[in-house]
């Protein structure tokens, strides 16, 4: 018989085994490409499946004892944390290891337990990552003790099926007990740690990102006020020359005057990124009085292409913003959104969530959508997808957006549009409070 000290040594060696992936989590998370990243992780969180079973735990007499494993806890994590690929690459690694040790009833029994856990945590993932500290601990103490029941669902029918059930019942309820603890410990181990990582990687690149903004911002604010005013006295002599001049040279000189146009706009969205919070008024505004505004400035633009603008806003919520820049910051990414869709529909939505008193606006088109590397370049200098686009426009966005308080994420994939989440904190006023409030809003 095993002891005590002998069997916990061999589940710490296992825990121990699958978390090993942790060590690899700077190449996973470096965001080097797409493909690469996540071939590179289904292989590693396989890999320690793989080991996990090639080191199992033995319960039980040496010669008919039990043999366990961790297998599931790397799984688990790369379904939760990776992506569809990785998560595959990662499943069929241990089906095709399950079946060289104990043929093709095991590996199908295999099978059918990833298919259940990577469903079982495709219908939380999303919410998952959206959720606080506290709450993503409880979900991850959920999960653990669902994947131990439905792996010992897979051992029972297993056994049922071999008709040896009272196998299991000899070797007693602390192996089970024992099975439990290891992957509820298990799996919120690496949940911790795989949150650590991401937060410091995450904090990294936001620093890093900061240095660069930090660079052009003081670039822009030096150079900007110095290249405008010879740009405007150019304009004013090329505005009277022109009625001098023979009417045949009107067309290079209205092209002149266009391009000094551009660039004075260029240079306005310089000083917008170097000092978004420059003569900012916060005010209390009705979100959906300034949105309809915007959606009626924008119709006309909408029809010329073609394209549906609907909208979808919940009445009677405010949020103190700048008003005008509040605008100018919506109206670009409704404006980015319709140039970005051939056909179809662009929709403004939003939603207020009563618990945490978030205001969320989404600007949703049905374009051609962006790429993982297009959409982790959003936010930096001279990084856009259109062809005469300098990228500030939506650099000034972002810097507007967040320095009234509020925050901004892209979703897209390519072929199916891109949704664009803006939350800002808000309430919901009944009209009585709107009657009785002194403060009035600014539409």
């Amino acid at each position: 018989m095993l002891t005590s000290s002998s069997s916990i040594g061999q589940v710490l060696f296992n825990l121990l085994i699958v978390l090993s992936p942790i060590y690899f989590y700077q190449l996973i998370f470096s965001h080097s490409t797409k493909k690469r990243t996540d071939l590179f992780a289904g292989l590693v969180f396989g890999f320690a499946s793989i080991l996990s079973m090639y080191f199992p735990i033995l319960s039980g007499e040496l010669n008919g004892g039990f043999l366990w494993d961790l297998r599931w806890v790397p799984f688990v994590i790369c379904a939760l944390y990776m992506g569809k690929v990785s998560t595959i690459i990662c499943g069929l690694l241990l089906v095709g290891y399950r079946f060289t040790l104990g043929g093709f009833l095991a590996s199908v029994n295999v099978l059918v337990v990833a298919l259940i856990l990577y469903l079982l945590i495709i219908l939380i993932k999303k919410k998952y990552h959206e959720l606080r500290k506290v709450s993503k601990i409880l979900i991850t103490l959920f999960t653990s003790i669902l994947t131990f029941f439905v792996v010992i669902s897979a051992i029972l029918l297993h056994f049922l099926y071999l008709n040896q059930l009272e196998f299991l019942y000899q070797l007693g309820s602390h192996l089970y007990l024992q099975m439990g603890a290891s992957y509820v410990i298990g799996i919120m181990i690496y949940a911790y740690f795989t949150e650590s990582v991401r937060s410091n990687l995450k904090l990294s690149e936001q620093i890093h990102d900061a240095e660069k903004l930090n660079i052009v911002s003081e670039l822009a604010a030096s150079i900007a006020h110095e290249v405008r005013n010879p740009l405007t006295v150019v304009r004013g002599f090329i505005q009277l020359t022109k009625v001098k001049v023979d009417k045949e040279l009107h067309h290079y000189m209205d092209t002149a005057i266009d391009e000094l146009d551009r660039a004075e706009s260029i240079i306005s969205d310089y000083l917008n990124f170097a000092k978004p919070q420059q003569d900012m008024k916060t005010e209390e505004i009705r979100v959906g009085k300034s949105l309809k505004e915007i959606i009626l400035l924008m119709q006309s633009y909408a029809n010329i292409k073609g394209i549906k603008l609907e909208h979808h806003i919940e009445k009677d919520l405010y949020t103190k913003v700048d008003p005008f820049k509040f605008k100018q910051a919506i109206l670009n990414l409704v404006k980015n959104a319709i140039e970005a869709t051939d056909s179809g529909s662009v929709k403004i939505t939003v939603t207020f969530c009563e618990k945490s008193q978030v205001i969320s606006i989404q600007v949703i088109d049905t374009g051609l959508g962006m790429t993982v590397e297009q959409l982790q370049g959003i936010g930096k200098p001279y990084h856009t997808t259109k062809e005469n686009g300098t990228g500030l426009g939506l650099m000034v966005t972002i810097r507007l957006i967040e320095a009234m308080g509020g925050t901004l994420k892209f979703e897209s994939e390519p072929g199916k549009g891109t949704i664009v989440n803006i939350k800002f904190i808000g309430v919901r006023k009944s009209p009585k409070e709107q009657n009785a409030s002194k403060k009035p809003y600014t539409a």
